[in-house]
């Protein structure tokens, strides 16, 4: 896990240019965590009646609380006057499921440190608005600070974890501030890892709040 994270630390600041404008964000949101079919669609049914002597355990697709809390660099890409960039962040995500049925039940918890490089597009904002819209979409990729888990889940602690997010928000311009700028995001986590059980993968659906500055180059 240690590797991961500075691997992942080193190719964020290789990522961020040596001069010129970036915008420092950090941000915070909640949301519900569960767990998935690997693929797009639900998770597998529960076996049940349970046979008598064998052990069936259960999908953890049942929803928990979530916590996300990062931060981020946001870089213009492609000479596009700051309507394409990277938003590249790490963060501290909760996650986890739970799971119930007639003859068994169970939650796990778990919490990771997670990186991403998303795609940002921003609206141009015309000179009389103080608002934007923007859409995000991208890789993540996570390492697992810990994980509790009891009772009779099909699903394991597994080390790493990976997927894509994508969401939309809108940012304010900060009263007074040419730099500044508070936004709101909805985003979806979606894991691609099978992480054991009924090839379940984690899934995270969160709205967060944040703070961003911009340094560097001319006014945003």
């Amino acid at each position: 896990m240690r590797r991961l994270a500075l691997a992942l630390v080193i190719a964020l600041s290789a990522a961020l240019p040596a001069a010129g404008q970036t915008t420092v964000g950090v941000r915070a949101g909640m949301g519900i965590a569960w767990m998935g079919d690997v693929g797009l669609g639900l998770v597998n049914e529960d076996h049940a009646p349970c046979p008598r002597d064998t052990v069936c355990p259960v999908a953890a697709d049942e929803a928990v609380r979530g916590l996300i809390v990062g931060v981020d660099f946001d870089v213009p890409a492609f000479d596009s006057d700051d309507v394409f960039g990277f938003r590249i962040g790490a963060a501290y995500a909760q996650k986890g499921g739970a799971g119930s049925r007639y003859d068994a039940s169970g939650t796990i918890s778990t919490r990771y440190l997670q990186f991403s490089m998303l795609l940002r597009a921003r609206a141009a904002r015309p000179p009389d608005r103080r608002s934007s819209l923007v859409v995000m979409v991208g890789p993540w990729a996570a390492g697992q600070l810990s994980c509790d888990k009891e009772g009779d889940l099909g699903v394991d602690c597994r080390a790493l974890d990976a997927g894509i997010a994508f969401g939309a928000g809108v940012e304010w311009a900060w009263p007074g501030s040419s730099r500044a700028r508070v936004g709101m995001d909805a985003m979806y986590y979606l894991g691609v890892w099978d992480q054991g059980g009924y090839s379940e993968a984690t899934r995270f659906a969160a709205v967060q709040v944040g703070l961003a500055y911009t340094t560097g180059g001319g006014d945003n």
